[in-house]
């Protein structure tokens, strides 16, 4: 019995010592930090009662001052946040063959869902992302652009039909978040998923579950990657995995059963499995790899853009004298642009006003709160003698700490669409906004979600006014437990039809 309490005492001891060596790196390197504490390092609430943006922003504004980036424990592993503007450009542009990984964990044997853009590193993600491309270029865009339109025409119909004809306290952001699943499911795998005529549609449950389903496991995989690998761990929902999986392959082959050829998502994956089949393995793709794509094409476009449409216009509801001006500036663009007074590709690009109302919300509110990088090789910052970030360190870019610091954006949490004009953006560092990244791993669905976002708009302020109701939420809150910036319990919005 005392051999048991002696060796148990003795491996306390012995964790203890190793713990306290090991949150001694930091102070070693003479990094700027905040005290860790035991086991937890500096993540002490995280995504329990703070948010992880919450976390990043207190160390942010207390240590930036203090060098090109801060350091940080998450739990006992070192993290490098990165404060300084030029550093940054070169992690994401200057210098990027050395942090072009982001060092997320997937499981492309067991999980094939999580092998895909978003998540893969090294040659996988560079043989990759070329092929991936064509798929957002300028003609896909328009042909895309029809299918939002459409599918924007119907959440106006359906919200005319919730209003019943007069002013009314409604929940709009499960609408935006049928919309945004309408769109993706039309334009990626040509369904008509009818979400906004029934919100428990399969497409939208299921996009639903992927993001915000609580998933502990996955937490024990972002730590420990490679036992987490050797368990044949999986970060995909079982019930997500086999409605996706089944998704596309009935998707594929009902395409090749009736030879059906179409410039669309499906259509550009259905050559690449063809290609890889008949041997051309650099063009082309597997089965599981397609699925991959279009999983994430998908669920990525689906929240994050549903989250920004719906805090776009909570932010006009609020500020009504900017909802206003833009709704004239649309009509303006539409009047100059349309013959029949319907809203065309051209016309779109014509509304400088709008674009500034999306960035300016996507700065107050990065739904992707930080990007991550890894460090391929030992990396001496320029400029800064005596620091560098070792190989294999994993580094945090603090979109949300960026996008609110006064240095860059003054009286950072009111809402002003002005700080998006060309002078303005001038004036700031390049990398002062970031929501979808910067450099060669800039979210390739960039342009189509901003379509998405943009269109929505244009539809509901035609048709509708937006204020506060009585229930809104003064000031946004979000759900602690999401990587992503997600509303809390949702709100509600005072929408009333226009003459």
């Amino acid at each position: 019995m005392f051999v048991s309490i002696y060796l148990a005492a003795g491996v306390c001891i012995s964790f203890y010592i190793w713990m306290k060596w090991r949150f001694s790196y930091l102070k070693r390197r003479g990094i700027a930090h905040e005290p860790p504490l035991p086991i937890v390092g500096n993540m002490w609430g995280w995504r329990v009662t703070q948010h992880t943006s919450q976390i990043m922003q207190r160390l942010y504004l207390k240590y930036k001052h203090l060098g090109p980036y801060v350091g940080a424990y998450f739990l006992m592993t070192p993290i490098y946040i990165i404060t300084d503007m030029e550093l940054l450009k070169r992690v994401l542009i200057k210098d990027f063959t050395n942090f072009d990984s982001r060092g997320l964990f997937y499981n492309e044997q067991d999980d094939p869902l999580s092998a895909h853009l978003f998540a893969v590193d090294g040659p996988k993600w560079h043989s990759l992302r070329p092929r991936m491309t064509p798929i957002f270029s300028g003609a896909k865009m328009k042909l895309m652009f029809l299918t939002v339109t459409r599918t924007a025409q119907e959440l106006v119909k359906v919200l005319k039909e919730r209003c019943g004809g007069a002013a009314a306290s409604l929940e709009v952001t499960k609408l935006l978040a049928c919309y945004t699943s309408d769109t993706i499911g039309t334009a990626i795998f040509g369904l008509e998923c009818n979400g906004l005529r029934d919100p428990k549609a399969p497409f939208v449950q299921m996009g639903l579950n992927a993001m915000l389903k609580k998933r502990y496991d996955y937490i024990f995989c972002l730590f420990f990657p490679k036992l987490s690998l050797k368990l044949h761990l999986k970060r995909t929902p079982a019930d997500v995995e086999a409605f996706y999986m089944g998704l596309v392959k009935d998707t594929i082959k009902y395409r090749e059963e009736h030879n059906i050829k179409c410039n669309d998502f499906v259509g550009i994956m259905l050559e690449m499995k063809q290609k890889y089949e008949a041997g051309n393995t650099e063009e082309g793709l597997t089965l599981n790899e397609i699925a991959a794509q279009m999983y994430v094409f998908l669920v990525a476009g689906f929240e994050t853009t549903a989250t920004a449409l719906s805090l776009a216009l909570y932010e006009l509801a609020r500020n009504e004298h900017i909802q206003s001006q833009l709704r004239e500036e649309i009509e303006e663009a539409i009047a100059q642009h349309s013959e029949h007074g319907e809203l065309t590709y051209e016309a779109l690009q014509k509304i400088k006003y709008l674009d500034q109302v999306i960035s300016e919300t996507l700065r107050m509110y990065p739904v992707a709160t930080e990007h991550l990088r890894r460090t391929n090789a030992r990396y001496e910052v320029p400029g800064h003698p005596h620091h560098y970030l070792p190989a294999g360190a994993q580094l945090i870019i603090p979109v949300y700490s960026i996008h609110h610091d006064p240095e860059y954006y003054p009286e950072p949490e009111k809402f002003q669409p002005e700080r998006f004009s060309d002078e303005a953006i001038q004036q700031r560092p390049s990398c002062a906004f970031i929501p979808f990244g910067q450099g060669p791993r800039i979210c390739i669905g960039m342009r189509f979600g901003r379509i998405k976002v943009a269109v929505g708009l244009i539809a509901l302020l035609r048709n509708f006014r937006f204020s506060f109701a009585d229930e809104t939420p003064q000031r946004m809150q979000f759900e602690n437990h999401s990587f992503l910036l997600h509303t809390k319990g949702g709100f509600k919005l005072r929408v009333e039809a226009l003459q």
